[in-house]
């Protein structure tokens, strides 16, 4: 009997266990969701160029991501049926285990059945509790006779217990293995569209590889863009160190003048200065703090925009079937035309710069500055406090591909006196 409740404790703890599997496989089925939809979203503006029938690197990078977005969803179903095999493993061991109890406990009910049988007669009871040697000795043998019956009715209670626990595990049994079949011929879906989708890259491989003179006069204008952008953010950050350097040298004043007029005052001017200072663009500890928020929020900073991917990573490397390089300062984010784009981070408005007919926006973070190029419709202007999230302006119209969104977004620290580029991927959230 001892031996029943404790089985039944260990099943009823394995019950309380299952939600939190079943949670994650939501998980997994929320992330393909997510997945989907930026599928979806890809194959859109993919398709929009494809009517054009323009290749160009974009379209390179576009079909590279829907690839990685492919083996993602393939890499999540792998996980999903990894959880559907565990689950099918621990209802096995537990049908396992609920078909031996239950044979237990119909042996032991036979025996009760069987004893009860060969003692069936009021005699039999009467002349066992009057055969007691003491009042006290009767009253523990009626006691006995109570619990007796009562552990029979308990018995047929359990075999009934572990037969409906038997059935509802068989039944999700049969569940798991019905969804195994359903995820693994989605699996073999997804891996029909990944081999079409090798084969549309390749493709536009071939056709980029037949116009590289073509592409590296992109590629050459492309790098003019990046220098003005980058001869532009120098500049920021000379006349912000101008700037700094300038109510440096005024709160030094200040301070001297402070101190010769109180002599005491010194001591505790010193002890209230701010313990970091590794640019002289953090000048105050109000600045400081929001380097440090900009910093401990690394891989936790939002897009700058709601809906988009990256056709254009960080950095220099090779273009695929060709002998050209690209080396992007920042990222190239594609999206919709007129799409918002918000401020990753608080800050201060350092420049609002034109490039013709779009604009280019640079925030300071501190020592950090993010830059925004490729906009419209600019909501700020120079000096203007920006919260996070706020909307700085819109995404304009891609400058090689027509109705496609498109913003370079560069991450920059100040070293020195000079900018650092640094990865926005290792910065914004990762999707």
């Amino acid at each position: 009997m001892s031996k029943f409740f404790l089985f039944l404790f260990i099943s009823l703890c394995s019950l309380h266990i299952m939600p939190v599997q079943s949670q994650s496989r939501e998980d997994l089925e929320d992330q393909r969701k997510q997945i989907q939809q930026e599928i979806l979203d890809l194959k859109k503006m993919q398709s929009s160029i494809q009517k054009d029938k323009k290749q160009s690197l974009s379209q390179l990078a576009r079909i590279k991501s829907l690839i990685r977005k492919r083996d993602a969803i393939i890499e999540n179903i792998n996980r999903q049926v990894h959880l559907i095999d565990n689950d099918i493993q621990k209802n096995n061991q537990e049908i396992s285990r609920l078909k031996n109890d239950l044979d237990t406990l119909k042996v032991q009910y036979a025996r009760t059945i069987e004893y009860a049988y060969k003692n069936r007669t009021s005699y039999d009871m009467l002349n066992f509790i009057f055969s007691a040697v003491s009042f006290n000795d009767a009253i523990k043998r009626v006691a006995y006779l109570k619990a007796y019956r009562e552990y029979r009715g308990k018995q047929v209670e359990n075999i009934y217990q572990t037969q409906n626990l038997l059935a509802q595990k068989n039944q999700t049994l049969a569940q798991n293995k019905d969804l195994k079949t359903k995820t693994l011929s989605e699996q073999s879906e997804q891996m029909k569209k990944l081999e079409d989708e090798k084969n549309q890259k390749n493709a536009v491989v071939s056709s980029l590889k037949l116009k590289e003179n073509e592409l590296n006069k992109q590629l050459a204008s492309k790098r003019k863009l990046e220098n003005n952008i980058r001869s532009s953010i120098a500049a920021i950050i000379r006349r912000e160190i101008m700037e700094a350097e300038k109510a440096e040298k005024a709160k030094r004043d200040a301070a001297a003048k402070t101190a010769a007029a109180n002599p005491r005052a010194t001591a505790s001017t010193a002890a209230s200065a701010s313990p970091r200072a590794s640019s002289i663009l953090e000048n105050t500890p109000e600045v400081t703090a929001v380097s440090l928020g900009f910093e401990n929020n690394r891989r936790k900073l939002p897009w700058p925009v709601a809906k988009g991917n990256i056709t254009g990573p960080f950095g220099r490397h090779k273009i695929e079937g060709t002998r050209l390089f690209e080396d992007n300062i920042g990222v190239y984010i594609q999206t919709n035309i007129g799409a918002p784009i918000k401020a990753v981070y608080e800050g201060t408005i350092s420049s609002v710069h034109s490039f013709g007919a779009v604009s280019a926006v640079t925030i300071r973070h501190g020592k950090y500055l993010t830059t925004y190029y490729n906009l419209t419709g600019i909501t700020v202007n120079k000096g203007d406090d920006v919260k996070l999230g706020q909307v700085i302006g819109k995404a304009a119209e891609s400058e090689d591909e027509s109705g496609i969104g498109k913003v370079l977004f560069v991450v920059t620290v100040v070293v020195g006196n000079n900018p650092k580029y640094l990865d926005p991927e290792d910065w914004i959230k990762p999707r």
